[in-house]
């Protein structure tokens, strides 16, 4: 081995080393002085047997060296590669990456062996934190990942766990095994007509685990590309707010009755009057409220009152059926619907089938001066998309069709165009 070659080795962090076999046993015929940096010892003092390879290793690595030793003369190639393994040094572990060079003669014996020692103890550490990173982020971190025609091709332990669904149930599915039937199709249209452009979406939907839950999440939608800018998949986090939507639900919702509080229609009244003349359609705004209720109250008492008020909101509930239908309870016998995209004719049948709806309760009203069972007026004002009416004007109007339904005798609706 040239002078040169051999300043390299003693040069480099590679610890190199020859074993020849002498008198039947492998012995140490050369190694490179740079092993004192590995071992802290010097090439002398393994030369002369003072010190061994052995007495290094860490007594819990050292059966299985000894077994991979123990295969080297079994194998037919010219390489091996030992498992890392760890050494001390002065205390400290050090972890050892061991290849083995396998020198044959001309009779296909094995002559000698080269070796080479690196220590890659940083290089373990940081395997070590990288695994340790990811083993945090599939544990904790909500993730998928699919190809681009939406099949499901990883996702974390998280994710499972989250779902009820175990990874094996999911991988090679799409996302709409989640998917909650009220979110409507043109949702996704634009999820897709997103992602597909190479954009990130983010948003907020309702999904169901597979035990038929609901869930709640923020979704964050990042594209994969590959090396050539082509989109080869997409990657999703989520963040799970069932809990944020659930105490906002709350925030929002009449306690007795279940449904849309005072709060929440004074948020949402203006917004669906802006919506509803961005989209050129006309709006209404009906005002409800329950005849002679404080008479009710007054003769089989407030629990019974609490009843009716129930019974009443399920009922008018039940009766509206388009997503663009709200029912509030506004106060008291009180209640507000708004509604939208919908004919002079159309109203007055949603009307009927609300008075409908509270006659065929049958809840006996003995107070009543106009009927036997408890009954409803409505007044509702209906506008087309290029009124200029403010939210007050409005719900002034449809209040004044209220006083007037009760003028009329009650259980009845008036409709203001």
């Amino acid at each position: 081995m040239g002078d040169k070659v051999l300043h390299y080795l003693n040069e480099s962090p590679t610890v190199f080393f020859i074993l020849r076999k002498i008198d039947g046993h492998w012995e140490l015929e050369y190694v490179t002085s740079n092993v004192k940096n590995l071992y802290g010892y010097s090439a002398e003092d393994f030369l002369s047997k003072k010190v061994k390879h052995e007495d290094f290793i860490f007594p819990e690595d050292l059966h299985q060296y000894r077994l991979e030793v123990r295969q080297i003369s079994k194998i037919i190639k010219d390489k091996y590669t030992y498992k890392p393994y760890r050494i001390l040094r002065d205390n400290k572990i050090v972890w050892i990456n061991h290849i083995l060079k396998i020198i044959y003669d001309k009779n296909g014996k094995v002559s000698h062996y080269y070796g080479y020692l690196n220590d890659i103890t940083e290089s373990i550490k940081n395997k070590n934190d990288l695994e340790q990173y990811l083993s945090i982020i599939n544990n904790n971190v909500l993730l998928s990942i699919t190809n681009k025609e939406g099949n499901i091709i990883d996702v974390s332990d998280a994710f499972c766990k989250l779902t009820n669904f175990s990874k094996n149930e999911l991988i090679g599915k799409k996302h709409n095994i989640f998917r909650h039937p009220s979110i409507k199709d043109d949702f996704f249209k634009e999820l897709w007509s997103t992602i597909l452009k190479g954009y990130i979406w983010k948003g907020e939907h309702l999904n169901i685990k597979k035990d038929g839950s609901e869930i709640w999440v923020e979704n964050t939608i990042t594209p994969n590309f590959d090396e050539n800018k082509n989109i080869v998949g997409f990657t999703s986090l989520y963040n799970d707010i069932t809990d944020k939507k659930k105490i906002a639900q709350i925030s929002i919702t009449d306690f007795l009755t279940s449904l849309y509080n005072r709060r929440h229609f004074n948020a949402i009244f203006e917004l669906e009057l802006k919506r509803a003349k961005r989209d050129n359609k006309n709006f209404v705004l009906m005002i409800l409220d329950i005849d002679f209720f404080k008479q009710y109250n007054d003769t089989y008492g407030h629990d019974k009152g609490d009843e009716v008020l129930k019974n009443i909101s399920l009922a008018l509930k039940d009766t509206l059926k388009r997503a663009s239908d709200y029912i509030f309870r506004l106060g008291g016998e009180e209640f507000a619907i708004i509604t939208s995209d919908i004919q002079y004719i159309g109203l007055v049948r949603l009307c009927n089938r609300l008075l409908k709806s509270v006659s065929d309760l049958k809840i006996e009203h003995r107070s009543s001066s106009i009927n036997d069972f408890v009954s409803i007026s409505i007044g509702a004002k209906i506008i087309k998309s290029n009124s200029a009416f403010s939210e007050t004007k409005f719900f002034k109007l449809a209040d004044n069709a209220l006083y007037e339904a009760k003028e009329l005798g009650r259980n009845k609706a008036v409709i203001k165009e």
